[in-house]
């Protein structure tokens, strides 16, 4: 007698208010439906998420941690490099898998940054900068909700003082300002909490699909739109 064997796949539930800090943004700006398709994402998360810039982002982070200073173009140069080296690469993959998807989308976020060289170039001769992608949970907390709270680079002076973050956007849309403003409210709210009191014009989000700079001194009235889309969350999180 043969037996079979089931697998049982179990899904996650998150109990407490729990969310991304790319899923806030957009939840500011949603509709009621989507507003209900990110919570039901965010309480019944899928085993494996897709993480298709992530080879872009960590070779950004590498290299400009280098600080090469008066040398940028050292980093455009090679961001074109490994842009064409991702996109053969690209070819040896089914396009409906992670492998092909995470080199095609990060060639494109590459892309985007060397034609953003002339907005980078001041930011990367004036600053040091430190990656930051093993904080990968840091987070705040608001009215109850825990939002992811991850900066990709910290800023420093030439004294090694931290004065800022650099947060990139490497989605195929451009963000609206509302998203944008809540991903720098969200940040700048972490820090003070670390009682680090950065300079608003340090504080930025790298808009890679719109070529366009945020910075903390550009937000306005977002803590309202955020405090009041966490108590939402809160109230709703328990029905959905």
């Amino acid at each position: 007698m043969m037996v079979e064997e089931l697998e049982v796949k179990v899904q996650k539930v998150v109990k407490e208010p729990r969310i991304s800090l790319t899923m806030i943004s957009r939840y500011v700006v949603a509709t009621e439906k989507v507003k209900n398709r990110i919570l039901l994402g965010c309480k019944y998360p899928p085993n494996y998420i897709p993480r298709i810039y992530e080879m872009a982002r960590k070779l950004v982070c590498e290299l400009f941690s280098g600080n090469f200073i008066d040398q940028t173009e050292i980093y455009f140069e090679e961001f074109g490099r490994q842009s064409a080296v991702w996109k053969k690469e690209a070819i040896n993959y089914p396009v409906k898998t992670d492998e092909y998807k995470n080199r095609v989308f990060s060639a494109k976020g590459l892309d985007g940054l060397v034609a953003m060289e002339f907005l980078l170039t001041p930011i990367l001769n004036k600053y040091i900068l430190n990656s930051n992608l093993s904080r990968r949970t840091s987070t705040i907390t608001r009215n109850g909700v825990k939002i992811g709270a991850v900066a990709d680079m910290l800023l420093s002076d030439q004294l090694g003082e931290q004065v800022g973050f650099l947060k990139f956007n490497f989605s195929s849309e451009k963000l609206k300002k509302e998203e944008a403003e809540i991903k720098l409210q969200v940040l700048k709210t972490y820090f003070e909490n670390q009682a680090l009191n950065l300079q608003p014009k340090s504080c930025m989000l790298i808009d890679v699909a719109a070529r366009r700079i945020y910075t903390v001194a550009d937000v306005k009235e977002s803590e309202i739109s955020l405090n009041l889309a966490t108590i939402e969350i809160r109230d709703n999180w328990e029905l959905i």
